[in-house]
């Protein structure tokens, strides 16, 4: 149901157990940092319905502090994910679950003022609310995953151009 190689490109239809996946990952999230804890969100396009996904579960947490990261490594190491650091976004920190042969869950780790926070939830948002294109980016998805089945870089950088104009309208209407 969820779960995938690192570095391929397989796309699943949506299926309405992520949503429920993601309750219950955020629940044992909370439990492990609620001291720390500001806000918790399904981010990625296994939040949105009838679109297709890679089976791996997104989650935006976002934190009182950054200065409390190191303080939050431990407590989620304990439930399964692996820290990963900034991966080239400042004040981003990112977490996964599972192997390099099974990753089931990104956890991205900011403060909710962070760029990265308002651009996940702003997309998410205006995807659930303009059905049109979230087809639209369905099928731009499902055409470059076979053109980039084992280049998940190349893949997402391709989705860059439609991810910033739908970043310009929901900013629009906000």
């Amino acid at each position: 149901m969820i779960g995938l190689k690192r570095g391929i490109v397989e796309l699943k239809p949506h299926n309405t157990r992520w949503k429920e996946l993601f309750k219950e990952e955020s629940q044992l999230i909370t439990s492990a940092i609620s001291n720390f804890l500001v806000d918790i969100e399904h981010i990625g396009s296994t939040a949105i319905p009838d679109i297709v996904a890679k089976p791996i579960i997104d989650i935006a947490v976002a934190i009182d502090s950054l200065d409390n990261i190191e303080k939050i490594i431990k407590p989620l190491e304990e439930i399964g994910y692996i820290y990963r650091g900034e991966q080239g976004i400042p004040n981003r920190h990112l977490f996964v679950k599972g192997g390099e042969e099974f990753r089931t869950h990104h956890l991205h780790v900011m403060h909710k003022t962070h760029y990265e926070w308002k651009k996940h939830i702003a997309f998410r948002n205006y995807l659930l609310n303009h059905p049109e294109e979230a087809h639209q980016y369905s099928e731009l998805k499902k055409s470059l995953a076979v053109k980039y089945r084992e280049d998940r870089g190349t893949y997402t950088e391709s989705k860059d151009e439609f991810i910033s104009g739908i970043l310009k309208k929901a900013i629009k209407s906000t």
